[in-house]
């Protein structure tokens, strides 16, 4: 029995299961009534019936609303079932929140959905080749030698040192934001290595990806998605803001719903297919969402994707805390929103509140 007809089972049993121990006496009739319930896509229900302790997760919202986290929101879903969801006033579910960098996951993810398509066809495609347009600066065979692979990975050998904070002026975002030509400025830097032989976070990088996307599609990088993406996931509100040349801002500029968040790491939970649909390939899920880059740090990297291999865990991480974690093995999708810069807020709720909550 695959893990789709498992899950599917479940989100029929369950309700199942509540209403004759509601209407037998054995758990109150409100959990049935309060507790389970659906609400667009997510059904909603009562923690411990998808062994997750609820007194521990109230516990969380309590430090949350107690402590200047500046935490936005927090999604949990389990087996399929929404379990706790918490927004800050003066959100709600239906705010729009700026993904950053989660904004780079999905954009993999619509690489993955092109090179199924035919529209690219292979990972090794010469970066180059899709802007025979430009005149490039510093080239060099190595330029030359840079893949579709390496802007996945972030290993392209571009001198672009994004590990300096946002304030340094060494940190060459902040100019990029501010020039007229967002892909001709990552495409003119020199370069500092060959490509393939360092990791090296490169949010440019991601932008170009988002080019190839609209180069090789001849849509903007929102329709693509919203044709092959975020319309098969019923994801009706988004905004991708671009560039001045019209190019989604393949690395950041995504706003989506925290409860389309949450779409996005079920989609990869399922190994791509969504009731039924194989949105993405299944080998894509597995390929982008594997180890591509060990580098030394608590989380190694692979197509756009963070990946804590000891945790099973794979995370779309952003700026200040937006965050989509993924946990095969609990079947588990945790989503946050906020913004804090100094203070890893997620990593601190998701050990001591949330995987602690599951028995």
């Amino acid at each position: 029995m695959s893990r789709l007809h498992k899950i599917t089972m479940k989100k029929v049993g369950i309700p199942l299961l509540i209403a004759v121990l509601g209407f037998a006496g054995i758990l109150p009739i409100w959990t049935f009534i309060n507790r389970v319930h659906s609400d667009e896509y997510w059904p909603e229900i009562y923690p411990e019936l998808v062994q997750m302790d609820s007194s521990v997760l109230d516990n969380m919202i309590i430090d949350v609303e107690s402590n200047n986290y500046r935490v936005y929101s927090i999604l949990i879903i389990k087996n399929g079932f929404l379990v706790k969801e918490w927004y800050q006033i003066p959100y709600d579910k239906d705010y729009l929140f700026r993904v950053f960098s989660v904004s780079k996951s999905v954009t993999s993810a619509l690489i993955g959905i092109a090179l199924e398509k035919g529209y690219i066809e292979t990972l090794d495609e010469f970066v180059l080749d899709y802007f025979p347009d430009y005149d490039i600066a510093n080239p060099s065979p190595e330029k030359d030698a840079m893949t579709i692979w390496h802007l996945l990975t972030m290993t392209t050998g571009l001198h672009w040192p994004e590990d300096y904070p946002y304030s340094d002026p060494r940190n060459p975002y902040n100019d990029w934001k501010a020039s007229e030509d967002h892909v001709g400025f990552v495409l003119n830097r020199t370069m500092v290595a060959p490509p393939g032989t360092t990791f090296n976070y490169n949010t440019g990088a991601s932008h170009l990806l988002s080019a190839i996307i609209q180069r090789a599609t001849n849509m903007s990088t929102l329709d693509f998605a919203n044709q092959y993406l975020f319309g098969p996931l019923s994801i009706e509100e988004s905004l991708w803001y671009e560039d001045p040349q019209g190019v989604a801002g393949g690395g950041d500029n995504l706003y989506l719903r925290p409860r389309d968040m949450a779409k996005i790491g079920y989609l990869f939970l399922n190994e791509g297919n969504w009731e039924g649909e194989q949105v993405i390939s299944e080998n894509w899920v597995r390929t982008s969402t594997s180890v591509m880059v060990d580098w030394g740090w608590v989380l190694d990297y692979g197509f756009q994707w963070w990946i804590a291999s000891e945790d099973n865990l794979y995370r779309a991480l952003g700026y200040g805390g937006q965050q989509i974690n993924v946990f095969h093995s609990e079947d588990l999708i945790v989503v946050f929103t906020g913004m804090n810069t100094l203070y890893d807020f997620a990593s601190y709720l998701i050990y001591n509140y949330i995987l602690p909550s599951v028995f």
